[in-house]
């Protein structure tokens, strides 16, 4: 296994250029995310705040058509020119370079000893109720860290009902799961290896007992954690692994970090057109594209499930019904299908999704609304959405019949 290093140069701190201040400045403040324990949730949102600066948005991108003398969004205006863009120290939306390294708990701080025992811990079959199944089979890294399927498939071969998120940059989310669920990547561990639709161990004794038979995991906790293998420490063990599944520096990151040439000039309109006509900051902001809440998006439910309900099933508030977390976007390319249920193939299906406004018009999100978005201007977005890819570590399965995907 090899795990590289890297670093990334800090970013110029962020504020709202001039020229964007009416209409785009969705800014995070220092520290603002969402505290672990207490997640935000749609009824959060300010929506009064976000519907006007769609509007503002929406005026200037018209704006700009009537200065072209078109009565119609049929041609490819843009709110400001890419010389414009290059000017910008800052963007909006708070879109900067994801830090070096992600936030760590005080009590699971990486070590090798932690990270190599995570990465056992990850692959290992017989952590599941008929040794078919690890951590790895729906977050496989030659997959995108996903399973490539439109949902995942769990205990059983039954098809669940969501598709399996990303293990990519999850050391930067304040909340796990679609429905935010688990607070932190530890419990996030834990939840999956119990569940009765996935792996489902019969208990944490049942696993304790499976990883104190085996030989591959002998002093391992010991020199991890101090203490004998114990279950809280399986959950840190596997996040102190997850943690280290993080982008390296993207065309986008040495663009924001002053080389104006990393970006073409299709993926400089994409920026443009993120960060104003289409509105994509209003969710997909910070340095890892995401708010961390969760929204009504309109996405008409595929798979299983007749409906899933989401957040509200988490939060049991009506304002949260059929609401998911915002998933970042580092990478984004790699780990298709798209939205919870996998119902979108490509990054060209998911820009339509979002041009047409969804596909539900019921307990969608007032932030989701037609942008009437030419095809050239689809496509420098799928090509901006592109750039964010990042260099990934490359990780394999420990040897043994044992270990795997």
């Amino acid at each position: 296994m090899t795990y590289r290093s890297r670093t990334i140069r800090s970013c110029a701190a962020v504020g709202a250029a001039a020229i964007l201040v009416s209409v785009c400045a969705i800014q995070q403040p220092a520290g603002s995310n969402a505290t672990a324990a207490t997640p935000e949730t749609a009824a959060d949102v300010e929506i009064d705040d976000e519907e006007q600066m769609l509007i503002e948005m929406r005026l200037r991108a018209l704006a700009a058509e009537s200065e072209e003398g078109e009565e119609s969004f049929g041609f490819d205006a843009l709110p400001m020119s890419i010389e414009e863009l290059d000017a910008l120290s800052t963007l909006p939306g708070n879109l900067v370079a994801l830090p070096a390294t992600p936030p760590y708990p005080e009590d699971n701080l990486p070590t090798p000893e932690r990270i190599e025992l995570g990465w056992k811990l990850y692959f290992d079959k017989r952590l599941s109720g008929d040794t078919s199944m690890s951590c790895a089979t729906c977050h496989d890294p030659s997959k995108g860290w996903g399973d490539g399927l439109k949902r995942a498939i769990g205990f059983g071969h039954k098809e669940l009902g969501r598709h399996s998120p990303t293990v990519i940059n999850t050391a930067y989310n304040t909340v796990q799961f679609w429905d935010g669920r688990a607070a932190t990547l530890e419990q996030q561990a834990l939840g999956p290896i119990l569940a009765d639709g996935e792996m489902n161990m019969a208990s944490p004794e049942a696993a304790m007992e499976v990883i104190m038979q085996a030989p591959e995991y002998a002093g391992a906790f010991e020199k991890a954690y101090g203490s004998k293998p114990n279950w809280d420490d399986v959950g840190r063990a596997i996040a102190a692994f997850e943690r280290t599944v993080i982008t390296g520096p993207s065309k986008f990151d040495r663009y924001v970090q002053g080389d104006k040439d990393a970006l073409n000039e299709s993926e400089k309109r994409g920026l443009i057109l993120f960060t104003t006509t289409a509105s994509c900051t209003a969710c997909h902001s910070g340095p890892n594209f995401t708010d961390n809440k969760f929204h009504m998006i309109g996405v008409r439910q595929e798979g299983p499930l007749s409906e899933d309900i989401g957040r509200q099933a988490i939060t049991n508030a009506d304002e949260d019904r059929n609401s998911f977390k915002t998933p970042g976007l580092r990478n984004i390319e790699q780990s298709a299908p798209y939205m919870h249920d996998g119902s979108l193939a490509t990054l060209e299906e998911v820009v339509e999704f979002y041009d047409k406004g969804g596909e539900r018009d019921d307990n969608r999100s007032k932030l989701i609304q037609p942008l009437n978005l030419t095809e050239s201007h689809k496509a420098d977005l799928v090509a901006f959405l592109k750039a964010l890819t990042g260099e990934l570590p490359q990780i394999e399965a420990p040897d043994g019949e044992a270990f795997g995907p």
